[in-house]
């Protein structure tokens, strides 16, 4: 099972090693550009060190929620990409789809959280079908990115059939044609 969130492997400098040889990159310089994709192949994690694009996002989902319910909303994410990582396979895409899933999670409570009002708290009616319109939709996005994961664990895992005395292990979908399984 693969981890989300390695710990960083780098020490300051390399990180501020890089960063300076991206910058130089950006500006064309092909011997920066050489010792950025040298660093890249070398590690990969190095990617997640620097910048992590998920993070970023969930950040910027949560500008606008008050300190304390950015905190309980960064533990639900964070609890639910556990549990997700828990129950598979432990794939790329799958961290990928986790990612996904945590990110549309995350944006469907902000949603949510925009919906309701306060005690006391009026808007007019065009204001309330737009935030509506809002939850609607995070949650629209939060239920595909689930059902995409679904669809990809089930393509993932393999199955076992065993008939009479042979077994067979097939990933994917079976149809059973004439007594025997066949993989499509």
């Amino acid at each position: 099972m693969t981890t989300l969130t390695a710990p960083a492997t780098y020490k300051p400098a390399d990180v501020e090693a890089f960063l300076a040889a991206v910058a130089k990159a950006d500006e064309g310089d092909r011997t920066a550009l050489a010792i950025v994709r040298d660093k890249f192949r070398e590690s990969s994690d190095i990617a997640r060190t620097v910048s992590d694009l998920a993070y970023t996002a969930e950040t910027a989902i949560l500008a606008n929620v008050p300190a304390g319910a950015q905190e309980l909303f960064r533990q639900q994410t964070t609890n639910l990409r556990k549990q997700l990582c828990e129950e598979g396979t432990g794939t790329a895409l799958e961290t990928i789809l986790i990612r996904r899933i945590a990110l549309d999670y995350l944006a469907s409570l902000q949603a949510e959280r925009q919906r309701s009002l306060a005690p006391g708290e009026t808007r007019s009616l065009d204001l309330a079908r737009f935030y509506d319109q809002q939850a609607d939709r995070a949650h629209r996005r939060f239920l595909a990115s689930v059902e995409s994961l679904a669809r990809v664990r089930k393509l993932i895992t393999p199955i076992q059939i065993n008939i009479a005395e042979q077994q067979v292990n097939v990933a994917g979908n079976v149809k059973v044609k004439g007594g025997r399984a066949n993989p499509q």
